[in-house]
């Protein structure tokens, strides 16, 4: 990645830096993540904790809270916050740097999901307030946005917080509390690289701030840069291959072969004489175009993968690392109008380029997904192609292959997202205050597809003739723009053959040959490829104030005062997608993906109480009752409400116990009411057909309820194709509603000093959670339903009234599933005098006992068990070390994740002696970070080394998916740096 010429003699200057000494970052004894309730009070009395708006210092929240400080932050050498907050165990990696480009445009996004319940179900603050969503139609906020250098601290509340935060905090809230009060200015550069691949990453960062009007004003602001470079699994891993291939011990037994891959779809072009899986049949072509048999030298199965043959290597195209840039401008700023009153502004403002790479374009979906068709009169048609075609009787071939040659897709993004906040705070009367703020957040964003084939102009290509008057190859379209194509899909009829689209065609076909591997004609490429784009715009506007009142009045039996919170909240969400005209129209290799805006807007009132109801008694140091209730109307869904109720006993000084039970809602978001429906192709097997209605859940209601949609008795599918659909939003969704309930202790034993324990117990159940069926699911509950065909999924499978054939596919959201799950967190830390230094111990674990999910609520028999599956760790956890000397700390950090099925844990019990490598083995991953303070200098340096001994992810996991994103894919890398303070 070529970098700014000014961030590359900055980023030079670090490495210096590093060289001449070891490093350290600002704090010379960082200190580390723990619960909050386990610090020391004189400094839980100097925050208000995410989770409450009460700012009592008496009152400490009952719901467990887990903390990040910035000390910790810059230990771990983050240039981007993103990833480090997928290592705390309550958080998943759903979205990391390396697997968030599986999605259409969310590449470089970085979205929080607590208890991997979902990101769109983790309210993410700053502040305390909401920050504008990332993604069209979503709300879901890219922390990455969040500048590393500008944070103070983050604080995760891992229970329901709907009642005091509002919807989408339904498995909690990631409040990201920034700098403030600022003084004095420091320089920040950090460069760092891998020892695997060269990637190469960066920081740049400069804060400043002062004082101002005799102290009664602060200004500060900083300014961020930080980029990497992409890493291409060539770079990494060289040439690995791999593929499951079935062993003929059993459908489930399957083995995992290097060298291996998918033998029906190669980068040269195969075809068959025969059905796909024909070996015996399949030919493919040379670099001249010439035939022979397709190679089988190793291991085959009927599922098309193979090993030591021809075939396909998907892994040449895939992008480990996105290419990532990001600027980030921040600024705060506070006067003192009264002493009582106090104005406050927050703004930043962030630019992000992120470019990634996906696989090239193949013989899709849209080009009917059985390979391309050749006809015998193609130009490029060598003399033993035609021979093997005229003995055949072939008019025609289907010739299925990786485009690669045709250029690799990818999206070039860039986003711009700014906020500002203005509020105020002060002291009404007597023991109430006030604070009133309003914040307006805006991102767009603009993503370029690259490489985007026009179908319709590939199909004229490839369909290449020879001109009868010049004797030059020509495509056939040129001569006569009426010819029907056999690869035209009729979308109106969902067949093949058609006239090509004139719009999409254009003029200036160029033919080009698709037999070997880089053949395309460049110039044919650059025809029928182009770059189409998409632009976005989210608008959040958020108004409210709030009032408190610490000292409300003196509550029975000395036990304290009462306190409480109130407060009204207005919030818009606005969102709207333009799609390029030839994405919309359905016409490349994008599927039709229609223009879509919304917007939805709520009015909040919401009320907080926390009453001791004992105090210094026997085993009562304190008992406080903590309740909370939110009311909300929205003019998309109408009214919700949420509630929250907890205790906190203090028992002795030794042990404190806490308890909340809560009910929290989601609200659907824009996306999933108004974004539109996409076209969309589902691959079905009718289970009206004669041969499928004994695979029913109940073969006679099955029978039944397709005699009752009029299929005749003995009726056979003669569909081979897949059937065309839409799939998107609805707008008659309902909210989601989440219960949760949690039960710990916190045990600070007076004999060992400086040690703490946290242990908590949780449950979360999710009901009418969003989700879209698949095809088959709607096919299949639409006959299976005990209540007959008057159900919600027949009217979305519609059958053509003469074949009875399934013609249309309608799959959008709807409200019918559950989700559960269950765990402990622990938490530990311990501090102690070793020699003439201090240690620091901490531990941050999650065990998570069950999680399942209910597809479809309304059958309670229907369940995934999910936990110990990929992506789905049943323990989890951090530990943070810190050994600070002098001027000198050391950190050692370790993250750990156990074992995982790489099947279903249903798979897994029906059939455990699969010889696949059924389990990714566990993670144990340590990083190492060594600074020094130059005394009396304003210098602080430090180096680290990231995955020390180079563990690499198990086999076939590269960190490009949900699961395998747990992994560390980059290997050994270093990192370097300066801080100054001037």
């Amino acid at each position: 990645m070529k970098k700014p010429e000014t961030t590359r003699k900055l980023l030079a200057m670090a490495c210096l830096a590093a060289l001449a000494a070891p490093a350290m970052s600002q704090d010379a004894a960082p200190t580390n993540a723990q619960p909050a309730d386990a610090t020391n009070a004189t400094k839980l009395e100097a925050i208000t904790v995410t989770g409450t708006r009460i700012s009592n210092p008496n009152v400490i929240s009952p719901t467990p809270i887990s903390v990040i400080s910035a000390a910790e932050i810059k230990s771990t050498g983050a240039v981007n916050i993103g990833d480090l907050m997928t290592t705390m165990p309550q958080l998943s990696t759903t979205y990391t740097m390396g697997n968030s480009g599986r999605y259409i445009g969310t590449a470089g996004v970085a979205r929080q999901d607590l208890r991997n319940l979902g990101s769109s179900r983790t309210l993410v603050l700053v502040n305390g307030r909401r920050f504008v969503g990332s993604s069209a139609g979503d709300t879901a906020v890219d922390v990455n946005l969040i500048p590393a250098d500008w944070i103070e601290r983050v604080e995760i509340i891992t229970g329901g917080a709907s009642a005091v935060y509002g919807a989408d905090a339904v498995t909690g809230v990631v409040n990201f509390i920034l700098k403030k009060n600022y003084q004095g200015a420091n320089l920040h550069a950090q460069l760092g690289t891998s020892e695997h691949g060269s990637f190469n990453k960066g920081l740049f960062s400069l804060t400043g701030g002062m004082n101002f009007d005799n102290n009664r004003g602060n200004i500060a602001g900083s300014v961020e840069h930080s980029e990497q470079d992409d890493v291409m699994f060539r770079d990494r891993f060289g040439h690995k291959a791999y593929a499951t291939i079935k062993t003929p011990n059993g459908p489930t037994d399957t083995a995992l072969f290097n060298n291996a891959g998918g033998y029906t779809r190669v980068d040269a072009g195969t075809f068959s004489l025969g059905s796909a899986t024909d070996i015996g049949r399949r030919y493919v072509f040379n670099q001249d175009g010439s035939i022979r048999k397709q190679q089988f030298n190793g291991i085959y199965d009927n599922a098309g993968y193979c090993q030591d043959c021809d075939r396909s290597d998907n892994n040449q195209y895939v992008q480990l690392q996105p290419r990532y840039g990001r600027t980030t401008l921040s600024t705060i700023a506070s006067y003192d109008v009264t002493p009582e009153h106090k104005l406050y502004f927050e703004g930043t403002y962030s630019h992000v380029d992120v470019k990634t790479y996906s696989s090239p374009a193949f013989d899709s979906t849209r080009a009917g997904g059985r390979g391309y068709v050749i006809t015998r009169d193609n130009a490029y048609i060598t003399p033993d192609l035609a021979a093997l075609m005229d003995a055949n009787k072939l008019q025609s071939i289907r010739v299925s292959r990786i485009d690669g040659d045709a250029g690799v897709r990818g999206e070039d993004t860039k986003r711009d997202t700014g906020r500002a906040v203005f509020g105020a705070n002060g002291v009404i009367a007597s023991d109430w205050q006030y604070d009133a703020s309003l914040d307006y957040g805006v991102t767009d964003e603009t993503r370029h597809n690259l490489n985007n084939r026009i179908h319709d102009r590939f199909f004229a290509s490839i369909d290449a003739v020879r001109d009868p008057k010049t004797g030059n190859i020509v495509c056939r379209s040129t001569i006569d723009p009426n010819y029907v194509n056999p690869n035209h899909i009729n979308v109106a009829q969902n067949t093949r053959g058609g006239v090509l689209d004139p719009i999409a065609l254009g003029s200036g076909c160029v033919p080009t040959s698709i037999f070997g591997a880089g053949v395309i004609n460049p110039a044919a490429a650059q025809w029928f490829n182009t770059t189409t784009t998409t632009s976005s715009r989210l608008t959040q506007f958020v108004g409210g104030g709030s009032v408190t009142n610490n000292n409300l009045f003196e509550m029975p039996f000395e036990a304290g005062a009462a306190s409480l919170a109130a407060g009204v909240e207005y919030r818009r969400e606005t969102s709207r997608q333009t799609t390029d005209p030839l994405d919309q129209q359905g016409l490349t290799f994008l599927n039709a993906i229609p223009n879509s805006s919304g917007e939805y807007n709520v009015k909040e009132g919401y009320i907080e109480t926390a009453m001791p109801l004992f105090s210094g008694r026997p085993f009562v140091q304190n008992l406080t009752f903590d309740a909370a209730a939110r009311f909300s109307d929205y003019n998309s869904i109408s009214h919700t409400k949420a509630w929250r109720w907890g205790l906190d006993w203090s028992v002795v000084d030794d042990l404190r116990l806490r308890g909340t039970m809560s009910s929290a809602v989601r609200a659907p978001n824009i996306g999933e009411l108004f974004g539109g429906q996409t076209q969309n192709f589902f691959s079905v097997t009718d289970p009206c057909s004669i041969n499928q209605l004994k695979n029913g859940k109940d073969p006679s209601v099955r029978a039944a309820n397709c005699a009752a949609l009029g299929i005749p008795a003995g009726w056979q599918s003669t569909r081979t194709s897949t059937i065309q659909g839409v799939s998107g939003s609805n707008p008659d969704l309902s909210p989601e509603n989440g219960r949760t309930w949690t039960a710990g202790m916190v045990i600070t034993p007076r004999f060992l000093d400086g040690f703490g324990l946290t242990l908590d117990y949780w449950n979360i159940r999710l009901t009418n959670a969003i989700t879209a069926p698949s095809g088959t699911d709607i096919a299949n509950r639409c006959v299976d339903a005990p209540n007959g065909i008057g159900n919600l999924y027949c009217p979305n499978a519609a059958r053509d009234p003469v074949t009875h054939e399934l013609v249309s596919i309608r799959s959008v959201y709807q409200n019918i599933s559950a989700l559960s799950t269950s765990g402990v967190d622990i938490g530990a830390y311990y501090s102690t005098q070793v020699g003439n230094g201090n240690l620091r111990l901490n531990l941050n674990a999650t065990k998570v006992i069950a999680f399942t999910e209910h597809p479809f609520q309304d059958d309670p028999d229907s369940t995934i068990q999910d936990n110990g599956t990929l992506g789905y760790p049943k323990w989890k956890a951090s530990l943070f070390t810190t050994y600070a000397w002098n001027n000198w700390a050391f950190n050692w950090n370790m993250r750990y994740f156990s074992s995982m099925l790489r099947v279903s844990n249903e798979s897994y019990q029906s059939n455990p002696t699969q010889t696949m490598p059924v389990k990714a083995g566990t993670g144990f991953f340590n990083d190492a970070r060594v600074s020094y303070a130059i005394a009396n200098s304003g210098w602080q340096v430090y180096g680290g080394i990231t995955n020390v001994f180079d563990r690499d992810p198990p086999v076939n996991l590269f960190g490009t998916g949900f699961g395998s994103g747990l992994y560390d894919a980059i290997g050994r890398a270093y990192y370097a740096g300066f801080n100054y303070n001037f």
